[in-house]
């Protein structure tokens, strides 16, 4: 049992990662080279909400396999404390692009398109400084984020290969 818990935690830590690359770096650009940026914004913004809760539901579902381990094994715990805390970080960020910076992001891109039909140029480029600072944090924490995955893959497929050895 153990065993298919430890390959369903890398398959989905490796449905994380590539997720995340796939969406950063192939999706958003060749949405963007294909189309102008309102709309490439508006097919980006139907993707986002599930990309984003994607990361932290999978989270605790990760969560729940290691609770699963842990009914046979009470010391789990502190054997994967790197693996839980990080992993603790990962669901609590995902959480924060989904529930707070992706509807702030919306918000700001709408009131500038609002401002350009009504011809206010000088606030709604205040605004679209306000969105390029929040889309650059949302673009660092997702870059966090692929971090914190590789570092959950690699912690997790060599403490499970450490312990295959013993």
């Amino acid at each position: 049992m153990n065993r298919y818990i430890d390959l369903l935690v890398l398959l989905l830590i490796g449905i994380l990662i590539g997720a995340n690359i796939w969406t950063t770096f192939v999706v958003a650009p060749v949405i963007f080279s294909h189309f102008d940026k309102k709309t490439a914004g508006e097919i980006m913004n139907l993707i986002f909400p599930y990309y984003f809760a994607s990361g932290w539901i999978i989270g605790i579902v990760i969560y729940t396999l290691i609770g699963i381990k842990s009914i046979k094994d009470k010391v789990i715990i502190k054997k994967y404390l790197g693996f839980i805390i990080a992993l603790s970080i990962l669901v609590l960020s995902h959480m924060a692009l989904h529930k707070t910076v992706l509807p702030m992001a919306r918000t700001i891109n709408y009131q500038y398109y609002q401002l350009l039909q009504e011809n206010k140029k000088t606030e709604a480029e205040k605004l679209h400084s306000k969105f390029k600072t929040v889309h650059t944090v949302s673009s660092i924490i997702n870059l966090f984020n692929l971090a914190l995955e590789i570092y959950l893959f690699q912690y997790y497929f060599l403490r499970g290969r450490k312990e295959k050895e013993i």
